[in-house]
């Protein structure tokens, strides 16, 4: 007896090592009901009891994460009620959870010191190598008529002592401006604004100022390289855009890219490699990163009844015997048949069975996953296993011979849970998420014993807000079979019927229910200088000096200050005739078609023109080229000529006005010359010749500009 006792003991103890805690079970419920403060203590105290086992380390370790989120979450919906005590208790809360989490040790310490959020370190800007040796005083000058470019430019560096030199193709002109509360650099780069001239720095005494044209631009501005390491975003995709919105009149900047270490090298002026490391902060900002609870129930229950009479066969049988040796191989002979003996013959009846079975089974599938990831980048969440299916093809024994040789394969399915999720984070604390969740299981068995699999999938997109929770239910399956049988009609009689028949009945209920709950844990960073328009001029108009003002000055004008320039700049238009090509000065991927208009702008009357293009017919080739506005305005059904010679890469435009007593005068589109990027290089469009009268025969005289086109 005392060895059954101690047997008994030893087999409840073993028993009991090889199950569960009781603590682990508690954690596990507290943890599906997301009170996670409990789920740790309670998993704590299965780690204790177990230090050995990984599976109860690993369920702490999941519960005090979640539960580091969880007051985390709080904590940011009490700071942004203003509830700042509170806050900060939450934060300790969940720093004690997780204590290696810096980002919320970081979001505690803003909210003790009142930030809204880390101050990056601002990007410093380019210094030339020689800088003006000049006061920031501010002027008080104001010149009136009378006075030339060429004295105002020397009275400002009389003023602040700075030696100005001026270009062989600078041109002189009368010229009034006002310069009142500005210094010098300021005024300088006003006055070469309005009067379409830059300003590049000899040494620290000493500027020369230069016509504001491409091929000066080219010989007098400095240029810089600088490189950009990315941390964020690749190097690669945002090359097109920067050189894009980089580009100017003069020339596309240069922009190398190394995968490798994923920067991007610029060369250019000062000031456009400035505004590209401002372009580039914009862009290279972390992604946000969100958290998705997700919570997968399935429920599946089948009632089974079969009641009633069962036969084992529904048929009698009938077997005759006959005399001993009468058969052979199942043959008889006639002449030994003998119907008047019973014994000669066996009938075979149906063995009934009394059928009393009901069943009634339930399964329950649940699915906790918490999901991380980053803002536009697709989740995969995946458990489950997979099930082999076989497949049988046939094929012929020998070559040419007919496909009859079975041969088994498997194909291997998944069956599980299968969950696809991507977000999208939003600027109003809002998540939208692109949805895929496909659930299968086995269902049964088929022909052959295969396997049958039920599937439930769901494809949406929802839009939530931070914390807030979706319920997706309803996909509800309910299948009821019933089936009978029994004996050919005795199972149909009233009542009596149910004692020679037997019944069966499946009711098969299977329901999935769904909830999502996304989290916010981190956004893109925006500054109040991110939300700032950049405003910046690329076009030249600033001189180069420019580059040594603090970030802050760079390229950027007071309401005041852009309101007078905008007035000067109108006063002193160029008032001479002008013929040139728009764009000036761009980029094309080889094989592509692009057009180059004409455009006109004359003071003096004209009554027709000569004009005579050329380009490099090795790189482009002009396909054809179509009248512009300008002609419609010379009379209806004015004579249009046009000639184009791709051999040598020339071409025509004649037009003249339908009234030989008046001409044209203003500005307008000549032509549209449509032109085929024929191989990589570069090409200049320019003006060979132009000849033009006005309605008396006097000649008008034209400055041109010329184009420049790089085919890469």
């Amino acid at each position: 007896m005392k060895k059954i006792a101690f047997l008994l003991i030893f087999a409840l103890a073993l028993w009991g090592c090889t199950t569960l805690s009781q603590s682990y079970k508690l954690g596990t419920e507290a943890a599906l009901n997301k009170n996670w403060d409990e789920a740790v203590k309670h998993y704590e105290r299965a780690a204790l009891e177990n230090p050995k086992d990984s599976v109860y380390r690993l369920a702490l370790l999941r519960a005090r994460i979640a539960a580091s989120y969880s007051h985390l979450f709080k904590a940011r919906q009490l700071a942004s009620q203003g509830k700042k005590d509170q806050a900060l208790a939450e934060y300790e809360i969940a720093i004690s959870y997780d204590p290696y989490n810096r980002r919320i040790a970081e979001e505690a310490r803003w909210l003790m010191e009142g930030k809204v959020k880390e101050e990056k370190p601002k990007r410093e800007g380019i210094e030339l190598p020689v800088k003006l040796q000049v006061s920031l005083e501010k002027m008080r000058l104001k010149i009136g008529n009378g006075a030339t470019l060429r004295s105002i430019f020397q009275a400002l560096g009389k003023h602040a002592q700075i030696n100005i030199l001026f270009d062989e193709q600078f041109k002189d002109k009368p010229f009034s401006i006002d310069l009142a509360d500005m210094d010098f650099e300021q005024a300088i780069g006003s006055l070469c604004l309005a009067s379409k001239n830059f300003s590049s720095i000899i040494d620290e005494k000493t500027i020369i100022v230069v016509p504001d044209t491409p091929p000066k631009r080219i010989q007098y501005e400095v240029n810089a390289i600088k490189t950009f390491y990315l941390s964020n975003v690749k190097a690669d995709e945002i090359r097109p855009s920067l050189q894009q919105i980089l580009r100017s009149q003069y020339k596309m900047p240069t922009i190398i890219v190394d995968k490798n270490l994923n920067s991007l090298s610029v060369r250019d002026a000062p000031a456009v490699i400035e505004l590209a490391g401002r372009l580039i902060d914009l862009w290279d900002k972390p992604k946000g990163e969100v958290i998705i609870d997700l919570e997968i129930m399935e429920v599946s229950r089948i009632k089974l009844k079969e009641y009633g009479l069962d036969l084992n066969q529904y048929g009698v049988g009938l077997e005759y015997i006959g005399p001993e040796g009468a058969e052979e191989e199942g043959w008889f002979n006639l002449k030994n048949l003998d119907f008047s003996k019973s014994e000669n013959f066996l009938i075979n009846l149906p063995i009934s069975f009394l059928k009393l079975l009901e069943s009634d089974s339930d399964t329950k599938i649940i699915s906790q996953p918490r999901l991380r990831g980053v803002d536009g980048e697709e989740i995969k969440y995946m458990v489950g296993d997979k099930i082999p299916i076989p497949k049988t093809t046939f094929t012929p024994i020998a070559a040419g011979g007919i496909s009859q040789q079975p041969v088994t394969s498997f194909d291997y399915e998944d069956v599980g849970i299968d969950v696809k999720i991507t977000p999208k984070i939003h600027f109003e604390n809002e998540v939208t998420l692109e949805l895929e969740i496909n659930i299968r299981a086995i269902g049964g068995t088929g022909f052959a014993d295969i396997p049958i699999i039920s599937t439930r999938e769901v494809k949406n997109v929802i839009r939530l807000r931070d914390g807030e929770t979706n319920l997706l239910a309803g996909l509800l399956k309910d299948e009821e079979r019933k089936s009978a049988k029994g004996i050919i009609g005795l199972k149909n009689i009233p009542i009596l019927g149910s004692l020679f028949s037997s019944s069966t009945q499946t009711i098969q209920q299977t329901d999935v229910i769904l909830t999502i709950t996304p989290h916010i844990i981190r956004k893109v960073d925006l500054s109040e200088d991110d939300l700032k328009p950049l405003w910046f001029n690329l076009k030249g108009s600033f001189s180069t000096s420019a580059a040594q003002r603090s970030p802050e000055r760079m390229d950027v004008l007071d309401s005041s200050q852009q309101r007078r320039i905008e007035e000067m700049r109108r006063r002193e238009e160029p008032r001479g005739n002008q013929i040139s090509f728009n764009p000036g000065n761009f980029e094309v991927a080889q094989s592509r078609e692009f057009r180059v208009s004409v455009n006109l702008r004359t003071e003096d009357e004209i009554g027709n023109m000569s004009i005579s293009l050329s380009f490099n017919a090795q790189v482009l080739t002009l396909k054809q080229i179509v009248a512009g506005g300008l002609v419609s305005r010379l009379g209806k059904n004015a004579p249009f000529l046009k000639n184009i010679d791709n051999s040598s890469g020339m071409c025509t435009i004649g037009i003249s006005s339908t009234d030989l007593s008046k001409g044209f005068k203003g500005s307008g589109m000549i032509a549209s010359l449509v032109f085929v990027a024929k191989a990589k290089g570069e090409s200049v469009i320019s003006f060979s010749n132009v000849s033009a009268n006005g309605p008396s025969g006097k000649a008008v005289s034209f400055e041109t500009r010329e184009a420049r086109v790089r085919v890469r």
